[in-house]
């Protein structure tokens, strides 16, 4: 074949170009500092890129996302268990002192004070929220823990042997005009609530004693505070009272199950193995813990049916991996807590006024003169009453205070165990954060070595390409100034 001028021409015109075309691509390089601006200029880099990016953008994700939230999180759950397990400690403190038998009118005054503080305030402790979420709600995170204001909203709440206490109280007989001062232990079912609805019993009430099921809820009558109802259990042990104003159902002692061979067994709090109450309540206060976080419960003013279960919440930390990050408020905040603050409280306003009753008489003594001895002697015979009474309050008040010491030791236990969980959480979350550190600094690594151009093998093979450039240039022009004429 022939070889023309044009041809040479031609091909040098390519060859220049395609050493231009390596510089424009080692300039770019050097300029973006990337292996290649295209796919197509290597799909192995490209594809293996895509990937990379894919890691790093969702490892990126996770720990400056899901596990900072999380971290968050736990660390809002662990502070509000932290204040609550404080003011427990503050309340088993004050009833230690409950249990001098030094106190005086003034310490009483003192302690039921700082209790009524504490039922007025400890609940709030849990309604804190991250990011506009409840935390201790479950799923439910846009209710808050307690109501905000006074509501009148109805529910018909399930309780179960799981939230209601079961134990027994004493009844003290204070009637003057019999000057029959007596003490009987009563069979008490306490519920989560007080102020409950005042014209109807629970729809529900059974419970199971000694392996039997015993159903109640015909038996149960309306006792109201004014109708003295501890009094009439005492007087008609084989009733069943409940008392709306203090939630409390009071099992008489003739109640009793059939063991099935026709031995009747009274039902007592150490043989009670399971309960189950259904009752209503229309009237909610300031702070009151929202039922639906804790029961099965039907809201009838807005027609919505709750489940007890409040769920677990877990954040995706990793690659397939979760982590929980919520503390139901089941777990900690027990009613019982502010349950038991009210039964001190009462009992405390029982000292008060039997106090008040003792320095009545002795007052009304004072009044008499010397010929007066039957009436001296009919109040002297009530004072002795009254005193006696007073001595049964004291041991009991006693009694209730150091109950409520083990109570309180219980509900710091609960929350400790709580706080171990979120700590445990929280730790391993740490681990978590740490290793996909290791990961994404890998990934970034990785990524970089395989996007990333090394700047200075790229310059020397620009300036290669230079000199190459330029000596094409000079070469070809001088090949192309030369013609036929040249050597003929």
């Amino acid at each position: 074949m022939r070889i023309t001028n044009k041809i040479i021409q031609n091909n040098s015109i390519s060859n220049i170009n395609v050493n231009k075309n390596l510089q424009d691509s080692l300039s770019t390089m050097i300029a973006s500092r990337k292996k290649i601006s295209r796919p197509s200029e290597d799909p192995i880099i490209a594809l293996r890129s895509l990937r990379l990016r894919t890691s790093v953008n969702q490892t990126t994700q996770y720990v400056e996302k899901n596990v900072q939230d999380a971290k968050s999180w736990l660390k809002v759950t662990e502070d509000a268990i932290t204040q609550l397990s404080d003011a427990i400690v503050d309340i088993r403190k004050l009833y230690v002192k409950g249990t001098q038998d030094t106190l005086t009118a003034s310490d009483r005054k003192v302690i039921t004070d700082n209790l009524k503080s504490f039922a007025a305030e400890i609940y709030n402790t849990g309604n804190v929220d991250f990011a506009g979420r409840s935390v201790f709600t479950g799923f439910r995170t846009d209710s808050p823990l307690v109501f905000q204001k006074d509501e009148d909203v109805k529910y018909d709440i399930e309780e179960t042997f799981k939230s209601v206490k079961v134990d027994e109280t004493t009844y003290i007989n204070l009637d003057d005009s019999e000057l029959n001062v007596y003490t009987k232990n009563i069979t008490r079912v306490r519920l989560s609530y007080n102020d409950l609805s005042q014209t109807t019993a629970p729809s529900e009430f059974k419970i199971k004693a000694a392996g039997k099921e015993l159903d109640l809820t015909g038996q149960v009558q309306i006792k109201s505070v004014s109708d003295e109802p501890y009094k009439f259990i005492a007087e008609n042990p084989g009733e069943v009272a409940y008392i709306p104003e203090t939630g409390e159902i009071l099992i008489g002692e003739n109640v009793a199950v059939n063991d099935g061979t026709g031995n009747m067994i009274p039902v007592t709090k150490d043989n009670i193995e399971d309960v189950n109450v259904t009752y209503r309540k229309d009237t909610w206060s300031k702070g009151d813990l929202r039922p639906e976080h804790y029961f099965n419960c039907y809201d009838r003013t807005n027609n919505i049916d709750y489940t007890s279960h409040n769920g677990e919440i877990e954040y995706n930390v990793g690659v397939n991996q979760s982590l929980r990050i919520n503390t139901n408020a089941e777990e900690c905040f027990s009613h019982n807590i502010v349950r038991d603050l009210e039964d001190v409280m009462y009992a405390l306003g029982e000292v008060e006024s039997i106090e008040a009753k003792i320095a009545d008489i002795e007052k009304e003594i004072k009044s008499y003169d010397e010929t007066q001895e039957a009436l001296i002697k009919d109040a002297q015979a009530r004072l002795d009453s009254a005193k006696k009474s007073k001595t049964f309050i004291d041991e009991k008040l006693h009694s209730l205070f150091s109950g409520c010491i083990t109570n309180a030791d219980k509900y710091l236990e609960d929350n400790n165990v709580a706080l171990t969980n979120c700590g445990t959480r929280s730790k391993r979350l740490d681990l978590v954060e740490n290793r996909l550190d290791t990961q994404l600094s890998t990934l970034k690594e990785l990524k970089s070595e395989n996007e990333d151009a090394d700047i200075a093998e790229t310059a020397i093979r620009l300036k290669s390409a230079e000199y190459a450039y330029d000596a094409a240039l000079m070469s070809t022009a001088k090949i192309i100034k030369e013609n036929l004429l040249n050597y003929v």
